[in-house]
């Protein structure tokens, strides 16, 4: 998303407001013993202690800047706010200073194109899953903190990163962003049709879901089945027909889809497993209106 004036200047007040030593050491101050709402408040004494100051004026200005937003005044004294320590653990998650890259590692997958041996990378802080064969395959990529490379090896990393994309997807499918928790838009569309849907009774396996917050830079672009897989009856189907969802999104059997229906529009995603096949019918945003199995 490109930010709006207001939101640059959210972006920008924010950021200010971290702009001085003396405020860092009061957030982190309180932060030391942090218990989300149980937290124990920090007097004014004993944060002046903590921070090292002496100066009760200067150190009141710039606690008056960290008040509202990041730290809350009640009866006791200061406790910090769940914004302050959502900035705290993505520092933590994206320290500025450790820079990690990996090289293009094989790993146990194979490319659901022309099933060529796949291969993992991890640079800016994306893992990035690829063909080593062709390039008809997009391949899948999604944001992954350093922390989640250590003591993993590439095929845990995989995992790991394609379970953590397929939670944030589940979730932001259902209107939530899973950072910001603003809402969230879906877009569901066929590639292969300019008109969007084709014709009716036709079936593709050209289907596209894009799931984008409204607030922040949340966007994912995948096919319709991972969104849908913390769904309850869906994960149920799926386990009925043998499908394991363990396996990554690109390991899953394709769906075949088709327009169920145009007013409202209906599209059904049909996938075949070992024991039967799932059908899951779902509307324009991605809301699954029935599942049933075939044997």
């Amino acid at each position: 998303m490109t930010p709006d004036d207001e939101s640059e200047t959210a972006v920008r007040d924010a950021f200010s407001l971290f702009d001085h030593e003396i405020r860092l050491e009061i957030l982190l101050a309180l932060l030391e013993d942090w218990r989300a709402v149980y937290t124990e408040p920090r007097s004014y004494a004993e944060l002046m202690d903590a921070v090292g100051m002496r100066d009760s004026g200067k150190f009141n200005y710039h606690l008056d800047k960290l008040r509202g937003v990041y730290v809350r005044e009640v009866e006791d004294g200061y406790v910090p706010t769940a914004a302050v320590t959502a900035l705290y653990r993505a520092v933590l998650a994206h320290r500025p200073t450790d820079r990690l890259a990996l090289d293009r590692t094989t790993i146990d997958s194979t490319c659901p194109r022309c099933e060529g041996a796949a291969v993992l990378r991890y640079e800016r802080g994306f893992v990035t899953v690829e063909c080593s064969a062709c390039e008809e395959w997009p391949g899948f990529t999604y944001p992954f903190p350093k922390n989640g490379i250590e003591g993993r090896d590439p095929d845990a990393v995989v995992r790991a990163t394609a379970r953590r994309a397929r939670y944030h997807a589940g979730l932001a499918r259902t209107g939530q962003c899973p950072f910001c928790a603003g809402q969230t838009a879906v877009d569901v569309h066929l590639e292969s049709d300019a008109d969007g849907w084709g014709d009716e009774d036709g079936e593709s396996e050209d289907v596209v879901v894009e799931i984008a917050c409204e607030t922040c830079t949340f966007l994912v672009g995948m096919g319709p089945l991972p969104p849908l897989l913390f769904d309850g009856r869906v994960a149920g189907a799926f386990a009925d027909i043998g499908v394991d969802l363990e396996r990554a999104d690109w390991e899953l059997p394709a769906p075949t889809a088709r327009v169920d229906a145009r007013d409202p529009l209906r599209l059904a995603l049909s996938v075949a497993g070992d024991a039967g096949t799932a059908t899951i019918v779902v509307d324009d945003s991605l809301t699954v209106r029935s599942v049933d199995i075939e044997r």
